[in-house]
C-alpha cells in the first residue's frame, strides 16, 4: 500500500499525512493505560522506615492498578522533607520532631533558607521511643543516675542524639557531666562493639521495639532497658506537640518483667499540599482497607489507625483530602 501511495506524486503529501495519522491511531490503541507513579522517600535500605515504605507501596498498588510505586532512600531525613516540599517526591516517612522543627525554624532548620509551608500530613504511622540500653554492673536504674557514666549518645546528626540532646537541655545537663560522651555510629555496629567491650556503659537508642539487635545485645551481655520516665519527660512532652509518652509492653524482651514508660516521636506519612485530592483519597482508602493487616506486620504498628485531625505537631495541617 505504501508503494502505491508513493507512486502518486500529486497526492504524495496528503497520503503520507494520512498514513502518519493512521499509524498514530493504531499506536494510541496499542499503548497501555496511563498510570500514576508514586515515589516514597524513606530512610536507607534495611531500616524500619524502608520496610514500611515497601509495605505501603504494596498496599497502594494492590488497591489501585493505575498506581506504580517505588522508594527513594536517603541517610538525611531533611532531604525527604525538602524533596516533598519541592515536588520531586510524592510522599515520605518523616519524624514528627523534624516536622515540628521545620515548621518553626528550629534545630537544623534555623540554618536553612527554605520554607516548608506546603508540607501536609497524610497519617501518622508508628511511634519511635527513646530508650537506654544499660550495661550489667553499671548500677543505673533511673535517669537521675546517668551523669557520671560512660555514654554513647549516637552519631552526629542522628535521631537518637538529637532527641537525647533535647532531653539533656530540659534537664540542664551538659556533655561535661559524663566522663565519656561518645558519638559512635550504629553503622558496622561501632556502638555495640564499644558497649560489649565496656568502653561505654550506656547506649542511647531510638527505634521501634522489639529490635532484633537490641534483643541479641541484652541476651549476650545481660544488659537492661531503661525508659525516660520522670518529671522532666512529662514536662517535655507537655510543652512539645511533636513528642508523646510511649510505653514498651512487658515481655517485649524475655528479661523485661514490666511495662517500660518513656517518650518519643511519631513516624508520619507526609505529602505536598499540591498533591491532587483524588490520589490522596485513593491512598487513604487503601490504608483503611488494609488497616487490620498493617496492625499485624509488627508490634510497633499494632495501634495503627487513620486519624483525621486537622492539625498535627503544633501547626502542620493535614492534607485537605484526608479531612473529607
Amino acid at each position: 500500500m505504501l508503494t502505491e501511495i508513493l507512486k502518486r506524486p500529486g497526492n504524495l503529501t496528503i497520503n503520507i499525512l494520512s498514513l502518519i495519522a493512521a499509524c498514530g491511531v493504531i499506536c494510541t490503541f496499542s499503548m497501555p493505560a496511563a498510570s500514576f507513579e508514586l515515589i516514597i522517600g524513606t530512610a536507607p535500605h534495611g531500616s524500619f522506615s524502608y520496610h514500611n515504605g515497601k509495605s505501603l507501596c504494596r498496599i497502594f498498588t494492590k488497591y489501585d492498578a493505575e498506581i506504580t510505586c517505588s522508594l527513594s532512600e536517603t541517610n538525611n531525613p531533611i532531604d525527604n522533607l525538602t524533596n516533598v516540599q519541592g515536588g520531586s517526591l510524592d510522599l515520605a516517612l518523616v519524624d514528627s520532631l523534624l516536622l515540628e522543627e521545620s515548621a518553626t525554624g528550629q534545630g537544623a532548620f534555623q540554618y536553612l533558607d527554605i520554607s516548608y509551608d506546603r508540607i501536609r500530613i497524610v497519617t501518622p504511622l508508628y511511634n519511635v521511643p527513646l530508650t537506654l540500653v544499660v550495661r550489667k554492673g553499671a548500677e543505673i536504674s533511673t535517669i537521675d543516675q546517668l551523669p557520671g557514666k560512660r555514654i554513647n549518645a549516637g552519631s552526629f546528626g542522628s535521631p537518637e542524639k538529637h532527641l537525647f540532646e533535647v532531653f539533656m537541655k530540659a534537664r540542664g545537663w551538659t556533655e561535661e557531666m559524663f566522663p565519656v560522651y561518645a558519638e559512635l555510629s550504629s553503622s558496622f555496629s561501632q556502638d555495640k562493639i564499644a558497649f560489649r567491650q565496656g568502653d561505654v556503659q550506656i547506649l542511647v537508642h531510638k527505634g521501634v521495639h522489639p529490635d532484633s539487635d537490641i534483643k541479641q545485645l541484652i541476651e549476650d551481655t545481660g544488659a537492661s532497658l531503661i525508659g525516660f520516665s520522670d518529671n522532666s519527660m512529662t514536662d517535655l512532652v507537655t510543652s512539645n506537640a511533636a513528642l508523646s509518652r510511649q510505653d514498651i509492653k512487658k515481655s517485649t524482651y524475655p528479661s523485661q518483667a514490666n511495662t517500660l514508660s518513656t517518650f518519643g516521636t511519631t513516624m508520619t506519612l507526609i505529602a505536598s499540599a499540591d498533591m491532587d485530592e483524588k490520589t490522596i483519597r485513593s491512598l487513604i482508602a487503601a490504608l483503611e482497607q488494609s488497616k487490620q493487616s498493617i496492625r499485624t506486620m509488627h508490634p510497633a504498628l499494632a495501634s495503627f489507625d487513620i486519624d483525621k485531625r486537622p492539625e498535627w505537631f503544633g501547626s502542620i495541617k493535614a492534607h485537605r483530602a484526608v479531612l473529607e
